[in-house]
C-alpha cells in the first residue's frame, strides 16, 4: 500500500490506528527523513507504540566518535494535537540536552517537514531496553531503586523547569497555571461523559463522580511556582539496562543508584506530552503505569520527591480526583482489586492511602 503521509486515510483515526505502526507503510518516509540529513539506514524496524509513529534506524557505520549507532524517527501528524507535540517535544528536547538532571534524554539530531501536515524529529538511539519489557526480572531492591530515583528525578525536573520556563517556547496554555487550571476545569466538566464513556470505573461508583471532585483551585497550589512535568511517565519512557555485580565497576557514577539494584537507568524519552502541571497529574502515569500501583514504592517516590503539605494533606482524595480527571482512562487491572468499593473515598483509600 502506497500512502503520501498527507493520505486522508492517515486522518482518519479507525485507519491510523490500524497503520500508524505499519512498517511496510512508513519506511520510505523513514528512509527519506534520514537522507535528508545524511543518514544512511540500513535496517527500519517500529519502535514501541505510543501515539505517533516512531521507528528505530540501524545506521551505516560511520567514522564519527563515538559511532552513532542508530536514531529514532517520530513523526507528527494532524491527528491528537500533533503540530503542538511535535512544536513542544523539539522545544523541550533541545533544552533538556543544556541540563544535567538525574537522568538523562535523547539528543535530537534534526527535525524537518514531510508536507504541509506531516513533521518529524530525528532523536539519538538508546541502546537499551524500557522497563516495561523487563519488569518481572527486576527484583524488589531494583523497583526500590528506581522508585528513589524517579522521585529525585522528577523533583529535579520540576525544580529546575521554574526557571526556565521563559528559554522554552510552548503554547501559553499549556506553560501558565491559569492554562492548567482552564485545562482540569474542561476535564472537570466533561469528567461523568468521559468516564461513562470510557467504562472505566466500576458502574456503581459512576453516579459518585460529580459530587466527588474537589474544586480545581483545591487541586492546585498556585502560591508555587509553576513548573514542567513530563505528563506520561510510564514504564514504556523509562528506558536503560539489566546489570548483574559483575558490571558494577563500568556502570558511570551518575547512575549507580540503579545500576547496584539491578538496572541501570539510561534515559526518559516522549516528552510531546510535557506541560505546566503539579505533582498530582505527574503520578498518575508514574505510580498507576511505571510502578503498578505498588504503595510502598509509592511512598519511596515521594520521600524523595518531598511532597509538599499541600499536597499531603487529604492525599488520598486528591490523588484520586486527578486520575479521575486524567484526560485518558486507566486500564481496567487499575480498579480491579477494589471493584467492590462502596464509595469514591475507599477507593481512594485502597489506591493511595498508608
Amino acid at each position: 500500500m502506497e500512502l503520501s503521509p498527507a493520505s486522508e486515510l492517515l486522518s482518519d483515526r479507525a485507519f491510523y490506528s490500524r497503520h500508524f505502526m505499519d512498517l511496510a507503510l512508513w519506511e520510505p518516509f523513514v528512509r527519506q527523513s534520514c537522507e535528508q540529513h545524511g543518514l544512511g539506514c540500513t535496517q527500519v524496524r517500529p519502535g514501541i507504540p505510543g501515539t505517533f509513529p516512531t521507528f528505530v534506524v540501524e545506521l551505516m557505520p560511520r567514522g564519527s566518535q563515538p559511532p552513532l549507532q542508530s536514531v529514532v524517527v517520530k513523526f507528527f501528524g494532524p491527528l491528537f494535537d500533533g503540530a503542538c507535540s511535535f512544536q513542544i517535544e523539539n522545544e523541550v528536547g533541545h533544552w533538556l540536552a543544556q541540563q544535567t538532571l538525574p537522568i538523562r534524554s535523547p539528543a535530537i539530531l534534526a527535525d524537518g517537514q514531510l508536507d504541509h501536515e506531516w513533521s518529524y524529529l530525528i532523536f539519538e538511539g538508546i541502546q537499551g531496553v524500557s522497563i516495561g519489557q523487563v519488569r518481572t526480572q527486576l527484583s524488589l531492591d531494583s523497583w526500590a531503586g528506581v522508585a528513589e530515583q524517579m522521585g529525585v528525578f522528577i523533583k529535579a525536573l520540576h525544580m529546575s523547569t521554574t526557571t526556565a520556563l521563559i528559554e522554552i517556547e510552548m503554547p501559553s496554555s499549556t506553560k501558565v497555571w491559569s492554562g492548567f487550571a482552564d485545562f482540569l476545569e474542561l476535564q472537570r466538566s466533561t469528567c461523568h461523559a468521559n468516564h461513562q464513556r470510557w467504562d472505566d470505573l466500576p458502574p456503581h461508583l459512576l453516579p459518585q463522580v460529580q459530587d466527588y471532585l474537589i474544586p480545581v483551585d483545591q487541586l492546585l497550589d498556585a502560591s508555587s511556582l509553576p513548573h514542567l512535568i513530563h505528563a506520561d511517565l510510564t514504564s514504556d519512557h523509562l528506558l536503560g539496562g539489566l546489570v548483574s555485580e559483575a558490571q558494577f565497576p563500568s556502570i558511570e557514577p551518575h547512575s549507580s543508584m540503579l545500576a547496584r539494584a539491578g538496572w541501570d537507568s539510561l534515559a526518559i524519552i516522549d516528552w510531546g506530552d510535557t506541560r505546566i502541571g503539579n505533582i498530582l497529574y505527574e503520578l498518575v502515569a508514574l505510580y498507576l503505569d511505571l510502578l503498578q500501583v505498588d504503595k510502598g514504592l509509592l511512598k519511596i517516590c515521594l520521600e524523595h520527591y518531598g511532597l509538599p503539605d499541600f499536597y499531603r494533606q487529604d492525599f488520598p482524595r486528591k490523588a484520586l480526583c486527578m486520575v479521575l480527571l486524567h484526560q485518558f482512562p486507566m486500564p481496567a487491572w487499575v480498579y480491579e482489586p477494589y471493584r467492590d468499593a462502596a464509595t469514591l473515598d475507599e477507593l481512594a483509600e485502597g489506591l493511595f492511602g498508608a
